[in-house]
């Protein structure tokens, strides 16, 4: 299992000792993401994936838990008197789950590379669209101090290249493209991981850990304990937890905070050391949490 998040840290470290010994290029790199690397994904993945009772299933938890998850986060957040942009932070934090990176390590390293289609339903239709659309807004709220937001720009934080990359792949599902159209995208696709995660490491501050630690952790407890507690009670009822994409899905929703989360997060002007410190507490959370749940729910 080790083996398998070592990447994560590994970009991460890269990421910040680029920045401490040369420069910080993090803002190139994230526009990059989003005009290349997010709707390479989405065309890839979305266009391929086959619509089904399961894949439906799997959708319709990953929006229960993330509308919980923000509901839950946006309560405790006013009851510790956050301030807006802080509060925006802490359920951007709370609400989105890495499910893509750390969540497929996890699923291969518990169960099978088999198994991987589960957490690409969960990751592609469930967080990355409610990242993309929901986030965005949240963010957008979040950044904004006593300004209103127009009607156009409310539609240009909606329809971002990654969406409509969504977009395109929905309406032109089980196409097949041409094989050096595809080759391009795959390999637009690779870049996402190790981009996202080294302009993590170039975002971070060491002396900023201290600083909204609090806050963290108690993000980190929604996320990680609370909500997927919570989902437990709910769902428990009405699936078959014996079965694996089950097993897989709830795996999911224990995940720490979203890298992409974080990263749009801070290019919004959200709080960064929230974000940041967050994110970095969740991954280390991980490798005690989610082997908790999954030994729970396989007893």
């Amino acid at each position: 299992m080790i083996e398998q998040i070592m990447p994560v840290f590994i970009f991460v470290a890269l990421g910040y000792f680029f920045k401490v010994f040369k420069h910080d290029i993090s803002e190139s790199l994230i526009e990059f993401v989003i005009y290349f690397s997010l709707p390479a994904l989405a065309l890839v993945k979305i266009r391929q994936l086959e619509f089904d009772e399961v894949v439906f299933n799997i959708i319709l938890i990953a929006y229960i838990a993330m509308f919980t998850a923000a509901l839950v986060s946006y309560f405790i957040g006013r009851f510790l008197k956050l301030e807006r942009k802080v509060l925006a932070t802490f359920m951007v934090v709370c609400t989105f789950g890495n499910t893509a990176f750390v969540g497929f390590s996890y699923v291969e390293s518990l169960y099978s590379a088999n198994e991987l289609v589960y957490p690409v339903v969960y990751d592609q239709i469930g967080s990355f669209v409610a990242l993309l659309t929901i986030g965005m807004v949240l963010i957008g709220w979040g950044s904004q101090k006593e300004q209103k937001t127009t009607l156009k720009q409310k539609f240009q934080m909606l329809l971002t290249p990654p969406l409509q990359a969504i977009i395109f792949a929905v309406i032109f599902h089980d196409v097949v493209f041409p094989e050096y159209v595809e080759g391009i995208l795959v390999k637009l696709e690779y870049t996402l991981i190790p981009l996202v995660t080294m302009i993590v490491g170039m975002k971070l501050e060491i002396k900023a850990f201290k600083r909204f630690f609090k806050e963290s952790m108690i993000a980190l407890g929604i996320k990680m304990i609370l909500v997927p507690l919570i989902m437990l009670v709910v769902l428990y009822p009405f699936f078959d937890f014996s079965v694996t994409w089950m097993k897989v899905t709830f795996i999911e929703i224990a995940m720490p905070p979203m890298t992409m989360a974080t990263v749009l997060a801070i290019r919004g002007g959200l709080n960064k050391d929230l974000a940041i410190n967050t994110l970095g507490l969740g991954i280390l959370a991980s490798f005690i949490i989610v082997p908790f749940w999954n030994y729970i729910i396989n007893i």
